[in-house]
């Protein structure tokens, strides 16, 4: 019955005791029941932490290309966001201490583990650079880990969260990828003060989570249920990011430059030769539908790039899509010599 009545705003503590165990064995984050709060999404999440930091006009670094969902909850807690260059590795932490010898920087918004959408990892040497700057510059540091579980070559890098005394990084996750994001299951890390504020925040807007979900959740993790799913998804999306880049790469080879990422959920491959907006378009006509890269870039312009999701598709689903942005490539081609 305590499952269908009123409760902590934080979160069902089972889950939150769950949710410790296991950011302390995989992602060397020490927290505690009581350090975390439980929320319905990275997303809100986002927006918890976002309105309990930030005051109106504060200054919000954010990666040039990236998440633009996070973006919006910053501009809603009165930011301005001001963007800074993404590389092979990264954020620029080089970039973002220019801005901060320039600007008074309140925060910035980083996806290291694996950058969204281009899939980079920032490199050891940026991460303890990020931390440094974080440090003397005095800004926090949210980090969205959405997809930590899948990585596929090699060992997943420790966030950023595990590296910091408490004061400074404000960690994101999600259960959305590892298990389903129709259940709604996010956590925020980070100090005390906080948390307390966004428990706070939560409870006048939504009061409290779905305890009963929580706590089937916490079973689940408690039964080592979520952790084989885990290792069972890494396996099937690996061999979906093979086939559907083997496949990209014989049909597209000259229009596309394919990026294998070490882990992630998309690839992230560099048009040549071809309007990217067009392709968007005529691959829709063909039944594959691709995000527009306009949405990922903060200034709105389209790049000659395409992200490209595979982990929720099928292996045939995926053959099936590799046909279609052919035959849009081929139609757009047809259509630009006619």
């Amino acid at each position: 019955s305590e499952l269908l009545g009123y409760g902590d705003a934080r979160g069902d503590v089972r889950l939150r005791r769950a949710l410790a165990a296991l950011l302390a064995q995989t992602r060397g984050i020490v927290a505690g029941e009581d350090g975390l709060v439980v929320t319905r999404g990275s997303q809100m999440a986002l927006d918890l932490a976002a309105r309990a930091t930030l005051a109106p006009g504060d200054v919000v670094a954010v990666e040039a290309y990236g998440y633009r969902p996070a973006w919006e909850a910053f501009r809603a807690a009165g930011a301005e966001l001001v963007p800074v260059p993404v590389d092979a590795n990264g954020l620029r932490v080089d970039a973002l201490e220019a801005l901060a010898g320039k600007r008074t920087i309140r925060a910035v918004y980083v996806t290291p583990h694996h950058q969204y959408p281009t899939t980079a990892m920032l490199p050891a040497a940026r991460r303890l650079a990020l931390l440094d700057l974080a440090k003397r510059a005095r800004f926090a540091i949210f980090e969205d880990d959405y997809d930590h579980e899948f990585q596929y070559d090699g060992r997943p890098t420790l966030p950023l969260a595990s590296a910091d005394d408490g004061s400074r990084v404000i960690y994101v996750g999600t259960l959305s990828k590892v298990l389903a994001p129709g259940l709604r299951i996010g956590f925020l890390v980070g100090p005390r003060a906080l948390l307390e504020r966004a428990a706070s925040l939560r409870a006048f807007v939504d009061r409290q989570g779905d305890l009963a979900i929580e706590r089937a959740v916490a079973e689940i993790i408690d039964d080592g249920l979520l952790a084989r799913h885990a290792r069972k998804m890494r396996r099937v999306y690996r061999e979906r990011r093979d086939v559907f880049v083997q496949a990209l790469t014989e049909a597209l080879g000259d229009s596309l430059d394919v990026d294998v990422p070490r882990g992630g959920m998309a690839l992230w491959c560099r048009v040549h030769g071809i309007e990217v907006d067009r392709l968007i378009a005529a691959a829709l006509d063909e039944g594959v539908k691709i995000q527009p890269t306009s949405s990922l870039y903060i200034d709105g312009r389209s790049r000659s790039f395409l992200r490209l999701g595979f982990a929720g598709n099928d292996v045939a689903t995926l053959r099936r899509a590799v046909i279609g942005i052919t035959r849009a490539r081929d139609r757009v081609l047809e259509q630009r010599h006619a």
